[in-house]
């Protein structure tokens, strides 16, 4: 699917407006005339993208996280699939580091379920593609029935989500150390847990 340019060039102007003025005030307080003029972008153009700011500012972080979060490489063994999830995981939270203060400003407004509702819905489907790849990949103790693995994909999300929320509110930016973390609560039969 090719992207169309200009709405690259306007979703890019909108997201950097959006990032300018929650320097300085809460999500609530930005409305979308004042985003639009900020932007260099036209109401009814903005109105293409999203119904408003905040449904702008969840769309925006999730497809980036949908596309930071893709998973990346061969799992053949335990190993592979160790090496690639970890990469993702540390890759996710490196640019959250360099996000949290829009994901707080997200985080402490109205919009607050449903960037998780979104997030943890992209971390989901996410989760699923990579039990899948355990299970054709004959890894011992991942989920074989269809079931069992949309459960776990759930469970993960919910996990993952729940520790983004508590890394994003912290000062902390050791992504290495915040992925240990992670790796610590998944269920021992998750690869690289070990």
């Amino acid at each position: 699917m090719t992207i169309d340019p200009r709405q690259a060039r306007t979703s890019a102007a909108l997201r950097a407006a959006l990032v300018r003025l929650l320097a300085d005030r809460p999500l609530a307080a930005v409305s979308v005339a004042e985003l639009c003029r900020e932007a260099g972008v036209h109401r009814t153009t903005f109105y293409k993208h999203a119904a408003g700011v905040d449904e702008f500012a969840v769309a925006m972080l999730t497809e980036e996280i949908d596309t930071i979060a893709a998973i990346e490489g061969d799992v053949r063994t335990e190993a592979d699939a160790a090496r690639v999830y970890h990469a993702v995981t540390r890759r996710l939270l490196e640019w959250l580091a360099g996000q949290r203060e829009l994901y707080r400003a997200l985080l402490e407004s109205s919009a607050r379920g449903a960037l998780r509702s979104a997030l943890s819905d992209v971390l989901r489907r996410r989760a699923h593609t990579a039990l899948q790849q355990l299970a054709d990949a004959g890894i011992s103790g991942a989920p074989r029935s269809a079931r069992d693995r949309d459960e776990a994909a759930a469970f993960i999300a919910g996990g993952l989500v729940g520790a983004m929320d508590v890394w994003i509110r912290e000062d902390d930016v050791d992504a290495a150390a915040a992925e240990a973390r992670i790796f610590r609560l998944m269920p021992e039969w998750w690869p690289g847990v070990h």
